[in-house]
């Protein structure tokens, strides 16, 4: 009897996508600036044998981060200062042997170019240096700060119980606090 609700509650485990990634699984850099903050990021435990086989298979794959410009608050949520959408995919062509890069920032493209390297294509769909972050108003002096990156991966390779969750559910993020000093 003791027996089966540890069973049931290692398949609903199961059925919600097994292991996360941990939190620290997108390592996050920061340089702070007058006009606001650049974040750099990489993951690259998310080029991952199933993202390799959906490449393989012909499918576009999308690696999406959302990055934000947060302050913590003692009292209610934290503030969003800024936010910005970035995005890197892949599309193989079989024929050739070649990979078609896109790099998207808030759905636009804003690079493309063609690959035969993969460890070139891991590079580009895992990493991004110098992302922009501008707040509308300026950071203040001797104040916590960070910046929270969230990847997004579709298409998921399985479907889980999160896919139904109305809140969404990152495939990994990562975090990097400072404080402006001036």
């Amino acid at each position: 009897m003791t027996g089966r609700p540890l069973v049931f509650l290692a398949a609903i485990w199961l059925a919600a996508g097994g292991p996360e990634l941990p939190d620290d699984e997108v390592k996050v850099t920061t340089v702070v600036s007058d006009r606001g903050v650049v974040a750099s990021f990489a993951a690259p435990s998310a080029w991952t044998t199933d993202a390799r086989e959906v490449v393989k298979s012909g499918l576009v794959l999308t690696f999406s981060f959302d990055v934000e410009l947060r302050r913590p608050s003692t009292i209610w949520f934290d503030s969003t200062l800024a936010r910005v959408r970035v995005a890197s995919s892949v599309k193989f062509d079989s024929l050739t042997g070649t990979y078609q890069l896109k790099r998207m920032r808030d759905g636009h493209v804003v690079q493309s170019q063609p690959s035969d390297q993969e460890l070139q294509v891991r590079d580009w769909m895992t990493a991004f240096d110098r992302v922009a972050l501008e707040p509308e108003q300026p950071l203040e002096s001797n104040a916590e700060y960070y910046v929270r990156v969230r990847l997004y991966a579709s298409p998921r390779r399985t479907v889980s119980l999160w896919s139904i969750w109305p809140f969404g559910h990152d495939d990994a993020s990562g975090r990097a606090d400072f404080t402006v000093i001036r």
